[in-house]
């Protein structure tokens, strides 16, 4: 596929996206009218692309197919009138076939809520399906399409109150791709086809075209229907379970370049937003096999969605390193990033829409109610208003970073280390993930630009010429190339950060016989202890004593002639932290797993008596910090930003407009403030005077390495640009904020 984006699709890049929430009252009780209001209104918000939502669980209305693509074309008709693009959005597979009382209040509760409100009642046939468990379908019955759960040769259940199709059906994929012609005539712009995912989590699908898929493509066989084969399912040891996680991505990957073939096929050239919540954890790539990362050239647009229950603004930190891998995955095929947060209230929109613009990418509005372009909260714009009006600061930014850190996604799909049995149906993955997530974390509160790196990135010398620092937060999995040209880029003067067990098995899964990268990094490796212990520092030098491990692997090393040793781990001679020369370059290595330590999840939420709260908690080892901003400060020496007198939760993004760059700035130290606190959900957010924080000042100094001379200061809570005061210094130039000017959001325009 084309990685250039088709000049009918290039809207994609100043999309300003908003839900367009769709239910019973827009299928049959809307008239013409109501449908151009809507649109108005969503226009007056300054939206400008909608994604629908709206009777997801599509094949339960199988019998209302016709009704909802009349729905459809209204929809397009209403929103090109004024000049919105239209995605249709739904779910490819699942269906809804509540199983008990439980699922059926579950079920009740879903389809009549107050963002998406659907009766079912009002809906016959739909209701006498999930009744009777079964529809038949142009001469199928549709229970024959449903995936199969290996461990019982049962239909399997997905966890949405249903069963789930299996999109290697030959019969479904005919059914399904009919289906999509009459999506494409009522003149949608994009589709977005969700769910592409296999159930049960780790285990399906075992129906009879997968067997034979799997079988006929890697000359493996699943174990026989009715057996939890544990010698197979979790075992990473079995190369034939590691062709099955492979197998299963692939499919994805094959269905969603069918999807293209299928509509340009027809003479379409359609936007394709693809997205998922957590890319990063084995639950995605492991549990369903639904992998963003081997789809290159089969989308338009990439996105994370913060979740609903995620607690939207206090959840940035985790958001910010999960979405920095949407932002590597667009940046390798030349297509926008952007992040979907449902906000609560004008500030929660602000604040999420600012965290976007740090990001380099574009804000999917995805809560029911329209935000507000009025003066709302002392905000004459809304955020989208702002956007549009000041284009030139958000249209196709490119990053300026010289720091990348490596997400290996071949890790998270082969490896799992020593911390606990694996379970690839947690939403998460601690001992995979957490180690890069854990330093786009610190680097993000340090105010270093970076950028996350994928594992083909390694492989392309273009992309690591861009770097100054490389930063391999424990990629276990890697090809022999990658390796080479990690070696190579530092012996030809590169600096590298390196941790745990990086490299010691290749893109397979396969443990090596050898360490490829050991002389690199000046030890010698002798396997892992599976709970470290802490680490004391040699001398006084770098201000460290001792660092706690909180029990958490390390490898063990043996320091070659040459290494200088940082760290050891509980004794001399057990080498935790140290650096080598190597070529005309430089590694630190970590023993252990530094980002695993210090890193942040989201955040802990329940409810009490019908409310909703969360306890937030933003500590981080303080000492192990210390270490790793030390390592980061040694190697990155002449860094691209610096500032003076801007606290502690003032955070920034900076990129480049051709021969401008603008300098995103956060308030976020009024969500930090409240670590350790039981917030409610929603909460009222606060943006205290960076002048009162310790550490603030009367004015921010901005030290950026341009050989630009002016700057200009924009923000939604002002009426038009401000000049700021700046002095050239050498190749640094300096820009004096004023404090008192930032409330949430503000952007600098360098030229």
């Amino acid at each position: 596929m084309s990685r250039q984006l088709p000049e009918s699709v290039r809207w994609v890049w100043n999309a300003r996206w908003g839900n367009y929430w769709l239910g019973d009252r827009e299928v049959l009780e809307f008239r013409p009218a109501d449908f151009d209001r809507k649109a108005r209104d969503l226009n007056r918000a300054g939206i400008n692309a909608v994604i629908t939502f709206g009777f997801h669980f599509r094949w339960g209305f199988v019998n209302e197919w016709a009704l909802l693509s009349k729905t459809l074309e209204k929809i397009c008709a209403s929103c090109h009138r004024h000049g919105i693009k239209v995605v249709e959005h739904h779910s490819s597979i699942l269906t809804s076939n509540p199983s008990g009382e439980k699922e059926w209040m579950m079920m009740s509760r879903k389809y009549d809520n107050d963002s998406c409100p659907v009766d079912v009642r009002r809906h016959p046939e739909m209701l006498r399906t999930m009744e009777q468990g079964d529809a038949e379908y142009r001469g199928i019955k549709l229970s024959s399409l449903r995936q199969i759960d290996p461990r019982t040769g049962c239909f399997a259940r997905s966890n949405y109150q249903g069963w789930a199709f299996c999109f290697n059906n030959p019969d479904w994929q005919r059914l399904y791709f009919e289906y999509l012609e009459k999506i494409y005539a009522c003149g949608v712009d994009g589709i977005m086809t969700d769910d592409i995912q296999f159930w049960p989590p780790g285990y399906g699908c075992g129906c009879l075209h997968c067997r034979r898929l799997f079988e006929s493509e890697t000359n493996y066989r699943l174990p026989p229907a009715g057996n939890d084969d544990q010698n197979f399912y979790g075992n990473f040891e079995n190369p034939a379970y590691r062709a099955w996680i492979l197998w299963r991505i692939d499919c994805h990957r094959k269905h969603q370049a069918r999807l293209f073939r299928h509509f340009r096929g027809k003479g379409l050239e359609l936007a394709r937003p693809i997205y998922c919540s957590s890319n990063t954890n084995s639950y995605t790539t492991v549990g369903t096999g639904m992998s963003l990362d081997d789809l290159d050239g089969l989308y338009t647009a990439i996105f994370t969605e913060v979740n609903t229950f995620d607690v939207q603004a206090h959840c940035w930190l985790r958001t910010a390193a999960e979405s920095s891998q949407r932002s590597a995955l667009a940046r390798r095929n030349r297509v926008p990033a952007m992040c979907l947060f449902h906000p609560h209230n004008e500030d929660e929109n602000l604040f999420c829409w600012g965290m976007t613009k740090l990001w380099g990418q574009n804000y999917y509005y995805g809560a029911n109610r329209l935000p507000s372009s009025r003066k709302a909260a002392g905000i004459p714009q809304g955020p989208f208003r702002f956007e549009s009006s000041h284009s030139e600061l958000y249209h196709q930014p490119e990053s300026a970073a010289e720091v990348g850190v490596l997400f290996s996604s071949r890790t998270v799909w082969l490896h799992r280390d020593t911390e606990g049995k694996p379970d690839p149906t947690v939403m998460s993955d601690p001992a995979s993930t957490d180690c890069w997530a854990g330093w786009c974390e610190l680097l993000m509160l340090n105010r270093v630009p970076f950028d996350t790196l994928m594992d083909r990135d390694l492989a392309d010398e273009r992309v690591l010429k861009k770097y100054k620092l490389l930063i391999v937060p424990n990629a276990v999995c890697m090809s022999d190339r990658e390796t080479m040209a990690l070696k190579s880029y530092v012996a030809a003067g590169g600096r590298l950060i390196i941790t745990h067990q990086s490299g010691l098995k290749d893109e397979t899964g396969k443990w090596r016989k050898r360490h490829p990268l050991a002389r690199m990094m000046g030890v010698e490796y002798h396997g892992v202890e599976h709970a470290s212990p802490d680490w004391t520092a040699v001398g006084e030098k770098y201000g460290i004593k001792r660092c706690r491990a909180h029990k958490t692997p390390i490898a063990l090393w043996r320091e070659r002639r040459g290494m200088e040793t940082w760290m050891y781990a509980g004794k001399e001679g057990r080498v935790a932290v140290g650096r080598n020369r190597y070529g005309k370059g430089e590694a630190i290595a970590f023993a252990g797993k530094p980002g695993r330590i210090i890193c942040i999840n989201r955040q802990r939420r329940y409810e009490r008596n019908g409310k909703r709260y969360a306890h937030i908690d933003y500590n981080m080892d303080k000492n192990v910090t210390a270490l790793m901003m030390r390592a980061v400060h040694d190697l990155y020496r002449e860094p691209l930003l610096r500032t003076d007198h801007v606290p502690f939760g003032i955070v920034t993004g900076l990129y480049r407009h051709d021969d401008r760059q603008v300098l995103h700035v956060m308030n976020a130290a009024g969500v930090l403030a409240d670590s350790g606190k039981e917030i409610t959900i929603p909460s009222k957010l606060a943006f205290p005077s960076p002048e009162r924080l310790p550490g603030g000042g009367r004015e921010m100094e901005f030290w950026i390495r341009t050989m630009n001379h002016f700057a200009r200061l924009y923000s939604p809570n002002m009426c038009g640009p401000q000049t700021l005061d700046t002095v050239r210094d050498g190749r640094y130039l300096l820009i004096r904020m004023p404090s008192s000017l930032l409330c949430c959001y503000q952007a600098i325009e360098i030229y």
